[in-house]
């Protein structure tokens, strides 16, 4: 009974794991909003390459891709607070790349905003941005530097942090951003890989 089960599960893994290949070679881009959920600002400091102060722009413009809408807005860098590139500086202006959810707001013309960013990878659009946690790192910024989230809850507030711009230097010298290391399995790998789960099939007959 337990090498049927193991079988079976070993079955489950293949056929996911080639689902999950064919769309990444697909490129699919239906949901660009599959992102991390962070549960403390330390976290999403130390996953965010690009943190900025800045003021959007435009309105967000409207466009689709694969039959999937998306929205681009501009943003001016009104400062760097965090950039690993080396690339921005201040009065730079980027493109902000979004979906229009409810885990992703769009920004609106005319606010200041403090964004937690990562460089968009992909055949969307080229030299855009994406916020890293899209609502957790979006965040509203009053004239006295208070920072109010566009989500439901403050991550500042959940993590019993300071929601002022004043301490941001701090949190990021803190949390000193680490670059999430994603394993992937080369053509070897997967072959062994295979090999494996079908002799463990075989064997549970």
């Amino acid at each position: 009974m337990r090498k049927w089960m193991i079988g079976i599960l070993s079955v489950a893994v293949v056929a996911g794991y080639v689902m999950f290949s064919e769309i990444l070679k697909e490129g699919n881009t239906s949901d660009l909003a599959v992102t991390e959920s962070f549960r403390h600002i330390d976290d999403l400091a130390t996953r965010s390459p690009v943190v900025i102060v800045g003021k959007v722009s435009s309105h967000p413009r409207s466009f689709e891709y694969h039959s999937v809408t998306f929205f681009e807005s501009d943003i001016h860098v009104q400062r760097v607070y965090r950039d690993v590139s080396h690339e921005l500086k201040q009065t730079d202006t980027i493109t902000l790349l979004q979906n229009d959810m409810e885990e992703d707001r769009l920004v609106r013309q005319g606010e200041n905003v403090l964004l937690y960013l990562q460089k968009y990878v992909g055949p969307v659009i080229e030299s855009a941005y994406r916020i890293v946690g899209l609502q957790q790192g979006h965040f509203k910024v009053n004239r006295a530097g208070t920072l109010t989230s566009v989500g439901e809850s403050n991550l500042y507030q959940e993590s019993r942090r300071s929601a002022d711009l004043s301490k941001l230097e701090t949190l990021l010298k803190d949390n000193p951003y680490m670059a999430e290391q994603n394993d992937v399995m080369t053509d070897e790998d997967i072959e062994a890989f295979n090999e494996t789960q079908e002799r463990l099939l075989e064997e549970s007959h």
